[in-house]
């Protein structure tokens, strides 16, 4: 948390106090340092694919400190290698991180997927330079594309984004994905 806080710190210092310093290219960042994520679907490693508590935890606990594709696909195939193929909860788990990490390069603090919808919240303060971003543009594009199925609106002084049917993380993916890749 304290790190989280000072990364925070340090970016709004970079976007004001320090503008000049830093060129675009320096400031390649995540608008939301971490994104955090709250389902309702399940997303574990299940006690008959992992038999052992403390081996499951040992599992988390390096999951947690995947940071990049090539590492997650590394730690999925030594999954399979040691305890066979994937079940779909841990696969599901896996996607997870994927769709966490692209809520982050989205700008998003929260998603939430619950009741066959997805909703995230974005992390910038309504005077941030997010919104004048071409990530923020490629997401307003991307809601005027989709009108039926992506929408957003304003709640207690945060802009939240609400994507219907989405009742996997796989379909999550997608529609993330999809935002990136519109032009």
């Amino acid at each position: 948390m304290y790190q989280k806080i000072l990364d925070e710190a340090m970016a709004e210092l970079k976007e004001t106090e320090f503008k000049e310093l830093f060129t675009k290219e320096q400031m390649k960042k995540k608008f939301a340092t971490d994104c955090q994520l709250e389902t309702d679907l399940e997303l574990l490693i299940p006690e008959q694919y992992v038999a052992t508590v403390q081996e499951r935890l040992n599992l988390y606990k390096e999951l947690d400190n995947v940071e990049t594709e090539e590492a997650l696909e590394t730690f999925e195939k030594q999954l399979e290698d040691r305890f066979g193929p994937l079940p779909e909860e841990t696969a599901d788990l896996l996607q997870a991180i994927r769709l966490r990490w692209l809520g982050g390069i989205l700008g998003l603090e929260k998603l939430t997927l619950k009741f066959g919808n997805m909703t995230g919240r974005f992390a910038a303060k309504n005077d941030s330079p997010y919104f004048q971003s071409e990530i923020f543009g490629k997401v307003l594009q991307f809601i005027q594309q989709h009108p039926k199925e992506v929408t957003m609106k304003e709640r207690n002084d945060k802009l939240i984004i609400r994507f219907d049917n989405i009742t996997t993380v796989r379909r999550g993916i997608g529609f993330l994905s999809g935002i990136l890749n519109e032009n």
